[in-house]
């Protein structure tokens, strides 16, 4: 082999070697430019999940509403019960001390 042909194939292999860093300097580049488009994606969707957690908040506490709604009403029914025995008491004093006087 003469030194021409070794500085031609050395020529060569630096040209393929050139050739495999700018694709792999390409590859590194793509995939961090994905990494950060995956990262702000993330970000917004966190902000969503977020939101629609906020949103939805009001609804998982209709449960404990209900249920008070519930002991206020029984309590309203009560009162009504005992008002109505008392304004029969009133009406009517002999029936309600149980026909004694």
């Amino acid at each position: 082999m003469t030194s021409g042909d070794l500085w031609a194939s050395w020529r060569l292999w630096m040209l393929v070697a050139t050739v495999i860093i700018a694709v792999a300097a390409a590859l590194l580049v793509t995939i961090w430019l994905t990494a950060r488009s995956i990262a702000a994606h993330a970000r917004r969707a966190l902000r969503a999940a977020q939101a629609i957690r906020d949103n939805t908040r009001v609804i998982w506490q209709l449960q404990t509403t209900n249920e008070v709604s519930e002991q206020i009403r029984d309590t309203v029914c009560e009162i009504e019960s005992k008002a109505t025995k008392l304004i029969d008491a009133l009406q009517n004093p002999a029936a309600a001390a149980g026909g004694r006087r």
